[in-house]
């Protein structure tokens, strides 16, 4: 039996939604911590976040500047390929560009990898290097940033069995606030994946 695909939700800045996420059935949750324009939010509003989710949905600081250490209520961290593992991380993913996702850029401090969409902007996920990604999966856990939401779910997850699946802007109404509607969708098909996936045991078992 396959263990359950995660969904991921990126984009969260208001606490209410990550009342409302986190019923959706979101397994973690990333906050992008900073001072630049939305979805990011100053420390103070972050750990606000960190606060208003339940206590098994897990918390991921995005957190570009080096050297800087996580707000609190968090102890897990996403930081670009050419970064460091901040100060504190129990967990650190690599924020990878598809472009650049190759084994020999993964860092040594990344427990997983996030991949984004293939090329940059692409609106569908039919255009990830599934081989590629199946090569990185055999090294670290792979989670596949989706462009298209609910529409891409399926081919992502058949195709690039990845450890968990992230959502961002393509469940945002805007940056900063997330459709929760379209949220729903997608999760409700990695639900429905994931109950199937379980299902499909080798003859004999």
């Amino acid at each position: 039996m396959r263990a359950p695909v995660r969904t991921v939700l990126y984009g969260l800045a208001e606490p209410s939604q990550a009342v409302e996420a986190a019923q959706l059935g979101i397994d973690a949750v990333v906050v992008a911590v900073g001072e630049g324009p939305p979805p990011a939010v100053p420390p103070a509003a972050a750990r606000r976040i960190a606060a208003a989710l339940p206590p098994l949905v897990g918390r991921f600081a995005w957190m570009a500047e080096k050297g800087r250490r996580l707000p609190g209520g968090f102890a897990a961290a996403v930081v670009p390929v050419g970064g460091d593992r901040p100060p504190g991380a129990a967990v650190a993913l690599a924020r990878v560009p598809h472009e650049a996702a190759r084994a020999e850029r993964i860092p040594d401090w990344a427990d997983g990898l996030w991949i984004e969409p293939a090329p940059r902007g692409s609106a569908t996920a039919t255009r990830f290097d599934f081989h590629r990604i199946e090569r990185l999966a055999r090294l670290r856990p792979v989670m596949l940033e989706i462009p298209d939401g609910a529409a891409g779910v399926e081919v992502a997850i058949r195709l690039g069995r990845p450890h968990g699946v992230v959502f961002g802007p393509a469940v945002w109404f805007r940056p900063g606030i997330v459709d929760l509607e379209k949220l729903e969708r997608a999760v409700e098909v990695v639900t429905r994946l994931n109950r199937r996936l379980a299902e499909e045991r080798p003859p004999g078992f």
